[in-house]
């Protein structure tokens, strides 16, 4: 087993990157795959999201969306969970408090579960305080990680949720990626961000020698538009402006993850609806992304 690793990036927020990275992680989980999120955003909404689902699974008989009372248990047990998590020291946190890259990075042990074949290193609003000054020997922290800890040998594979700036935890990302996909909403400033992403891997990881010297190359996987309007001319107009504009040099997924005005807010998991025939057009559209990413590595 050797880990296939996967960055969700986009230098703007507010995109569904989070959503897409932990649904099409548990799709694969779901099939059989064994599977690793890495929360390197510091807003760690990939670990809040996470760890509540797991809460939910632990009580599943509890798991009733109509009962205020059980949602807001459910929100303080997962808060108590994440607290012992940061206290014990098992969040992306200690990777970045490392001040020298030849010293010893933590123990196994911070991948945790979540379900059958779905685990995750929990993120840490804390790590944005390691964000500033000389970060050029934290690069490779999680590159480092992955090495010593044998993380490549027990996943099939590792979806890293980086944060919508570049900054050294993007960077350290994208680093230890074998690909990279582009969440984006179908909105034309969003092919500003996507350039300035594309300029800032150019320069910071396929043009720089450290890199280069790893012999690997990191692969784009394409850009899947996300809450996308259906039937709406409009947006239809811009996607197509969009894919024009990028011809011949940046590939678009063929499905999308569309916006469900009626979404309810208090699930996580598309995987918690997939009974639900209201939200059928989400579980298929999750499902074709899925079985469309595997097809492009």
């Amino acid at each position: 087993m050797n880990a296939k690793v996967i960055s969700f990036v986009n230098m703007k927020g507010g995109v569904g990157k989070t959503t897409l990275t932990i649904n099409i992680g548990n799709e694969l989980a779901k099939k059989g795959k064994r599977v690793l999120i890495v929360d390197m955003d510091p807003q760690f909404n990939a670990t809040q999201s996470l760890l509540l689902y797991k809460t939910r699974l632990v009580n599943s008989g509890e798991a009733n969306f109509d009962n205020e009372e059980v949602l807001v248990n459910q929100e303080i047990k997962s808060t108590e969970y994440y607290k012992e998590l940061s206290n014990n020291k098992k969040t992306v946190l200690q990777l970045f408090e490392k001040t020298n890259i030849v010293e010893p990075l933590p123990n196994s042990g911070l991948d945790q579960k979540v379900s059958d074949n779905l685990y995750f290193i929990p993120g840490d609003l804390k790590v944005s305080k390691e964000i500033p000054g000389d970060n050029a020997n934290k690069v490779g922290v999680l590159t480092k990680h992955f090495a010593d800890n044998h993380i490549l040998e027990k996943y099939d594979y590792i979806f890293i949720d980086c944060p919508p700036t570049w900054s050294i935890l993007t960077h350290s990302s994208l680093f230890a990626s074998d690909y990279y996909v582009i969440p984006s909403k179908v909105d034309l400033y969003s092919s500003i961000g996507i350039k300035l992403l594309e300029e800032q891997i150019d320069e910071k990881i396929t043009n720089d020698t450290v890199y280069k010297m790893t012999g690997r190359k990191l692969k784009r996987l394409g850009v899947i538009f996300t809450l996308v309007h259906k039937k709406i001319k409009a947006e239809e107009d811009r996607m197509k402006y969009l894919k024009e504009e990028f011809r011949g040099d940046i590939e678009f997924f063929t499905s999308t993850f569309p916006h469900i005005p009626s979404i309810s807010t208090k699930f996580i998991m598309i995987d918690e609806v997939r009974e639900n025939s209201t939200y059928s057009e989400l579980v298929n559209s999750a499902e074709k992304i899925t079985d469309e990413l595997i097809s492009k590595i």
